[in-house]
Order: structure tokens, then C-alpha cells, then sequence
């Protein structure tokens, strides 16, 4: 017996409405009809059979942040806003209700797997368990003490912890996430590294987010964050670097043959103004490009359709280019790009892939008449739009209605923390 069977799906390639049987996780048929039983069935008439998304860079719990310290700078905006709440508020139960919303917004809008960085991360992954979804996850490590340790040392052992237990998780997979050069010392980095390899996974971090932090990281250094990273031995192809805005030529050839991931932030990176990083650059290079949204109080959201229609058309315009990048290449950016940087066989729709997928509902204005379904997913198409999200041959979503995540608690949590940091701030804005 089938796990899941999707019928009357239209996929790419195909003139004709097809099947789709997923057994164990996988996509094992493509037919025009199959017969087999399954134990769910998925009506998809009319409907269009995509790969979900890989959202590969956020910080899933600060959407109880979400909307503070608006229209200010990177650095302002962490010093002056986000550290202070953080330093009040950052609990394991901020953290699992942050999530708890998070996740709801990222199924919503069409995301299965998404790499996070932050404090209490057992609480995240409680939520993603619970939820369906995959997740890699990570402490952020820093070199100042937190609510979560006091010395990077405490950071490290708190990671090491954490990889041990999740380390052979179905859905979960733990991540090594020395934040950032301007947060670690060579030192942190280092020890950071060794972790990651002695455990072998994969390591997340921050860099040349900005100018300010590539002219910092000279001054005190003598080398850009990126050959920074790279003297110390942090830049390989399990190693994920987020932003990655300001590079030089020759920073852009040591990434691409290293095999470092470059993870683009495009909608976090405009609104901090941290600028745009030249993603079509990169991808013409043959450097491993994949998306993420980075956390919902910098994006303000966690919406990867958004995201990657927004990066495709930066790219456009940036380069006063109409080909410096185009709509097939911004989907395999935001779907197959980011399973594959993490070694996961899937953001395919194709028989012996992993089932991560999304169903489309084309029967909207804003998507007929229909001529071309990846230029239109990706120009014209909302997250609204989704109809069905499958993670690993599961259901979490179907005809627009959240099966694994309660949206009333959801609602009820987003309340109970409005009420609690607007009572903390008072009558003070913080700008």
C-alpha cells in the first residue's frame, strides 16, 4: 500500500494531468493513473505539483519580534532593539511559541526544511518534530554571555550536547552556528570548526553582511570576513555562509573553490540596507547559491515564494539585465538548491526523490490565463496560492488547512507575547 497518492497533479513537462505515488518519504510513480491504494489521497485537479522550498538561513522564534525597530541599520537595530528584548524576554518558552509561529507561517507559505540559528534550540526542534517539518539547527555561539551560557566554552559544550542527542533525528539535523566574525573570536571560530568536523555536520554562520563589518573585520584583522574565515580554516562545502553581500573577485573564487554555500537574504539584506549581494554573479561562477529569509523581525516574514521572486528581479535590476538571472534558475535556487546543500535528495518532483512538495492552486485571476507555470509561480504567484505542502511523503498542509500546527493556539500565543513586550516597553519606542 501507497503512503500518499496525488491525483490528477499537472507538472512540469507534462501535456497531460499525472499521479504522483509516494511511498516511505519517496516518489516511486509517475503515471497518468494509478490504481494502487494508498492510505491518503490527494484530489489535485486543476492543480500544478511543485517542489516545496528550502528556506536556508533564519531565526525561526523572533517572529514574536516581528514589526520592532523598523527602518534602522543592521547594527542599530541589534544593539539598540533586539538585544535588549532579547536580554529580557528570550526563555525556552519564547523560543518554542516563537517557533510554534514561525513554523505555522512557513508551512502556510510553502517552506519544508529551514536552517535556524538561535538560543533553546531543543525547544525549536520539539515544535518541528511535533509540526512535521525538517529542520537544521543550531545554538548561536557567541563570545559574550547570553541567558543560554555565559563563556563561548558553555556555548560549544551546549552544542555538542545538542548534536549528540539529535544527531540521528528522521527530520532533525543538528548544525554547528558560530554566529558571526564580529561576535567570535579566531579563537570561538576555530573551536567552532573542530566541533563541526570531530561530529561531522554542518557548520552556519553569518558574513560580510555589511560594509561596516567588512571594514571592522580589516581593521582589526588585516583580512576581509571571508579570507578571514577561510585562514582559519572554516570555509568547505559543509559550511553555510548567510548574506555574503561584500566580496571581492578574488573572495568570489576562494568561495567557489572551497565549495562554501552562499545562503542570499534579499528582502532582510534591503530592509536592514545592508545592500545586494551579487547572486547572479555568483551562480554564473559555479558558487552553490541558495535562498533564505533570514528571521521574521529583520524580513518581516518567512515567505520564500515572496523571497525568490523578490531575488530574481533584484538581480534584473541591479545588473540592468532582463537575463542576469531568470525564473527556472531562481525556483532550483529556492527548492533543489537548498535540499542539496544540506544532503537531501529532494526539491525534485521526480521518482526517487524525496516527497517535498507543494500544490499550486492556479484558479485565480492573478494566475490565469496560464502560459508559462515556473515564470508565473515565480512572478506572479502568493503564498496564498498554496494549497497543499507534503514534507517527507506527510501531509501538513491540505486545501489550505494546517494539519499539524493548531492555528488557533498559533493566534492565541501571538497575543499572549504582544501583550507582555508592549507592557515591558510602555509608552517608549524603540528607534
Amino acid at each position: 500500500m501507497l503512503d500518499l497518492l496525488i491525483k490528477s497533479a499537472r507538472l512540469l513537462g507534462e501535456s497531460a494531468p499525472r499521479d504522483v505515488a509516494i511511498k516511505e518519504g519517496r516518489i516511486v510513480e509517475i503515471a497518468e493513473c494509478i490504481e494502487q491504494e494508498a492510505r491518503h489521497t490527494v484530489r489535485a485537479e486543476g492543480k500544478w505539483l511543485f517542489p516545496s522550498f528550502a528556506n536556508m538561513h533564519t531565526h525561526i522564534s523572533m517572529s514574536l519580534f516581528r514589526g520592532l525597530g523598523a527602518d534602522l541599520p543592521l547594527a542599530d537595530w541589534l544593539q539598540k532593539v533586539i538585544w535588549v528584548l532579547e536580554g529580557e524576554f528570550v526563555s525556552p518558552e519564547f523560543v518554542r511559541d516563537g517557533a510554534l509561529i514561525g513554523v505555522a507561517e512557513a508551512i502556510r507559505s510553502g517552506t519544508t526544511l529551514f536552517m535556524d540559528m538561535y538560543f533553546f534550540e531543543e525547544a525549536v526542534a520539539r515544535v518541528a518534530e511535533q509540526a512535521g517539518i525538517r529542520a537544521g539547527l543550531g545554538f548561536g555561539i557567541l563570545d559574550f554571555p547570553t541567558k543560554v551560557a555565559k563563556s563561548p566554552e558553555e556555548y560549544l559544550q551546549r552544542a555538542r550536547s545538542f548534536i549528540q542527542e539529535y544527531k540521528n533525528h528522521p527530520l532533525l539535523f543538528p548544525v554547528v552556528c558560530p554566529h558571526a566574525v564580529y561576535t567570535c573570536s579566531p579563537q570561538t571560530l576555530k573551536k567552532s570548526l573542530e566541533l563541526a568536523l570531530q561530529e561531522g555536520v554542518y557548520l552556519h554562520t553569518h558574513i560580510a553582511e555589511t560594509q561596516q563589518e567588512v571594514e571592522a573585520c580589516v581593521e582589526k584583522f588585516g583580512k576581509s570576513p571571508v579570507e578571514h574565515l577561510h585562514s582559519l580554516g572554516l570555509l568547505g562545502e559543509k559550511t553555510l555562509m548567510a548574506h555574503v553581500v561584500w566580496t571581492t573577485e578574488e573572495e568570489r573564487e576562494l568561495i567557489k573553490e572551497t565549495g562554501a554555500v552562499v545562503v542570499h537574504c534579499p528582502e532582510s539584506n534591503l530592509k536592514l540596507a545592508s545592500g545586494v549581494a551579487p547572486v547572479s554573479d555568483y551562480v554564473r561562477r559555479g558558487i552553490h547559491v541558495c535562498l533564505g529569509t533570514d528571521g521574521p523581525a529583520s524580513n518581516d516574514n518567512l515567505d520564500m515564494l515572496e523571497e525568490m521572486s523578490l531575488m530574481v528581479k533584484l538581480q534584473k535590476g541591479t545588473q540592468r539585465d532582463a537575463k542576469a538571472m531568470d525564473a527556472r534558475t531562481a525556483l532550483h535556487i529556492a527548492t533543489e538548491s537548498g535540499f542539496k546543500a544540506v544532503g537531501i535528495k529532494a526539491g525534485k518532483v521526480e521518482v526517487g526523490y524525496e516527497a517535498d512538495l507543494i500544490l499550486l492552486d492556479v484558479q485565480k485571476p492573478h494566475l490565469q490565463p496560464l502560459y508559462d507555470p515556473v515564470a508565473q509561480l515565480v512572478y506572479s504567484a502568493h503564498s496564498s496560492d498554496i494549497d497543499t505542502v507534503v514534507c517527507k511523503g506527510k501531509v501538513l498542509m491540505e486545501k489550505g488547512e494546517l494539519k499539524t500546527v493548531d492555528l488557533q493556539e498559533v493566534l492565541f500565543l501571538a497575543k499572549k507575547w504582544k501583550d507582555r513586550i508592549e507592557s515591558f516597553l510602555g509608552s517608549k519606542i524603540l528607534n
